[in-house]
């Protein structure tokens, strides 16, 4: 035990320990009820050139599980491989062992992927009576939180009181390119992937 917190504590692997504790601390709180659940659910607003970060947030089912979840997941994944790594023969915490935390962490994204998966049933019904208190989606309009072109997967935003909702989107025609921030047409919903298909507002 002793060896892990050491481990745990020397150099890089500060960063994948520091996470952790954060995310810990969080739920400590929310379970104390020293802070609301929904606190940190929030809305991200990402520049039209991060459009990579965009990606991973969808890649990992935002949208559809709340952040919170899966940054817990994600960071006891990331963590505990972050650990595992003192039994290769690098120096616990040196530069190499800094560089393997790239990696590491791109192996976390994919297990947090799988992992959260199953997790989308358990939300859907809590979604599904969301979007049907606020009269479902199709046919609302959405403001998009990232550029959208070349047929690629993106998010945007249900106007609505307190947070906004967060859904999957794409373009119905392909050829269409959308700005950050544009509004757009929600046409219709693919079931089974959970997108909602937008197109362009007539001006």
């Amino acid at each position: 035990m002793n060896e892990l917190i050491k481990n745990a504590l020397t150099g890089v692997n500060i960063i994948p320990t520091v996470i952790l504790g954060l995310v810990l601390l969080y739920w400590i709180t929310v379970i104390i009820g020293v802070i609301d659940l929904d606190l940190l659910e929030f809305d991200f607003q990402v520049d039209s050139h991060a459009e990579v970060f965009q990606g991973i947030l969808v890649f990992l089912n935002l949208g559809e599980i709340p952040f919170m979840v899966v940054l817990s997941i994600l960071s006891l994944v990331f963590w505990i491989l972050s650990m595992m790594l003192y039994r290769l023969p690098v120096e616990p915490g040196g530069f190499i062992n800094g560089l393997l935390l790239i990696p590491t962490l791109i192996i976390s994204l994919l297990i947090t992927k799988i992992i959260t998966k199953p997790l989308k049933v358990l939300f859907k019904r809590d979604y599904e009576e969301e979007i049907a208190q606020e009269g479902g989606v199709v046919g609302q309009l959405v403001i998009l939180v990232s550029n959208i072109k070349e047929g690629r997967l993106g998010q945007g935003e249900i106007e609505r009181d307190g947070a906004s909702l967060l859904i999957n989107v794409k373009a119905e025609n392909e050829e269409d390119v959308f700005e950050k921030h544009e509004e757009a047409y929600v046409y219709r919903k693919d079931d089974d992937k959970n997108i909602y298909y937008i197109i362009k507002i007539k001006e």
